[in-house]
This record gives C-alpha cells, structure tokens and sequence, in this order.
C-alpha cells in the first residue's frame, strides 16, 4: 500500500526581493462635481521583505525599497486645467508587522511608511478567518509587499495555502489605488508557486477602470524559505 503524501513545511524565515509598476489614474473635479482632468500616473517599485516566525504562531515582517514615477499627458476640459496637482509618492517606502497566525485565525498591525510630496505613515492591519492552508477570508491594508504598492492601499478577499506549506497559494478579490489618486474598486489576484528547493516565485495583478484612464498594476517577485521550524 502506498504511503501517503504530505506537503513539505516551509522554513523559520522568508526572504523575497520583487519589483512591479503601473498606472493610476490623477483625476481632478470642480465643486459640482465635474470632472476637469484626467493624467495617468505611471511608477515602478521594488525592494526586499524579511518574514520571521520567532514563535510557532508569531510572525514579524519588515519590508522596504523605493518608487519612482512619470506623468503621461493630461486630457483636460480646458487650459486652465492642463497641468494639474499630482501627488507624488517618489522615494523610500518600508515598514513593519506583527501579526499572531493560528492555524485557523490570523491578526496583526503594524506601520507603514510612504514617502514623497503627500508621504505618510499609517496603520497596516491583517485580519485572515480560516484556515491558512487552505481556502480562508482575508483583509489587509497597506501591507508589507517587496514590491509595494502592486497589491494596492487595501484589499479583501479569498486567499489559499498562505501558511507554512510548501505548493501553489494564492489570493483573489478586490483592492483600491492610491487614495489621493482617483480611487476606484479594482479586481486583484496573487499567485506564489515553488520553483525547486527552498526557492519560490510569486506574480500578482490589480485592475480597474478610472474616469478616463484605466488603472493598473503588475508584480513579481522571488522568495527563499530557510531556518528549521
């Protein structure tokens, strides 16, 4: 009789380098209501994430890297509103968590920063319902991602095999852009699948339509497990 197969655990500690871009859409509106402007702004992200379990059931996650940005042309009712206000979020971004992940139950909150003309620092929570490898409800805001910010400022949804097991996992449901840009409900997904080894690879998308210009954004991104569990 053949012996049953079991996935192998994944190791004590993560790291992942990524890098993504895309376009969101800077929409300027008068006091009616009508829209003046419409700009695609373009960026690209990377950087690198640390994942560490220092108890079975604690993690703390400490992400960083840098965002760059070009505006497209500007589509305008009139001259006045060609060159509108972008906010820019150029520059550093990272942060921190610590999140209890229970086999059924995951929480946690940590900070994140974003720099550049409108940078800030904020809240970063986690709540996931279900069980982490397999399929579970999850939420997250601002969270840590290499290759921030392709998931989008928040999301919520379906994730599956986010645990300590080694296969395919994923994510999929909805996130919103930049919140000073025009913000709109965008479809997001997230794939992470083993490539050999300790080493896996991972690909993510978000996308929407703004008022003119759709929005979008792309990732990808590599991850190697170690440390004894």
């Amino acid at each position: 009789m053949p012996a049953p197969v079991t996935q192998d655990s994944l190791g004590r500690y993560r790291l992942s380098g990524g890098y993504g871009g895309g376009q969101w859409e800077n929409a300027a509106f008068s006091c009616e209501g009508t829209l003046l402007s419409s700009t695609p702004v373009r960026y690209r992200s990377g950087g690198g994430q640390i994942d560490a379990w220092v108890e079975p059931n604690w993690r703390v996650t400490a992400f960083g890297g840098g965002t760059t940005h070009t505006v497209g042309v500007t589509e305008a009712i009139d001259s006045a509103s060609s060159t509108p206000y972008i906010e820019s979020y150029d520059g550093a971004f990272g942060g921190v968590q610590v999140a209890y992940e229970g086999q059924r139950f995951g929480a946690g909150l940590g900070l994140t920063r974003v720099s550049g003309s409108d940078g800030f620092l904020a809240p970063a929570p986690y709540l996931r319902i279900g069980n982490m490898d397999k399929a579970h409800f999850r939420f997250d805001a601002l969270s840590p991602n290499p290759a921030f910010p392709t998931t989008g400022w928040g999301r919520i949804g379906v994730g599956y095999n986010k645990g300590h097991l080694r296969g395919t996992g994923g994510f999929v449901g909805f996130a919103l852009g930049p919140t000073d840009y025009e913000s709109k409900l965008a479809l997001a997904g997230e794939l992470g699948f083993p490539i050999g080894g300790s080493l896996s690879g991972q690909v993510q998308a978000l996308g929407g339509v703004g008022n003119r210009v759709n929005q979008w954004n792309a990732g990808f991104g590599l991850r190697l497990d170690f440390g004894r569990r």
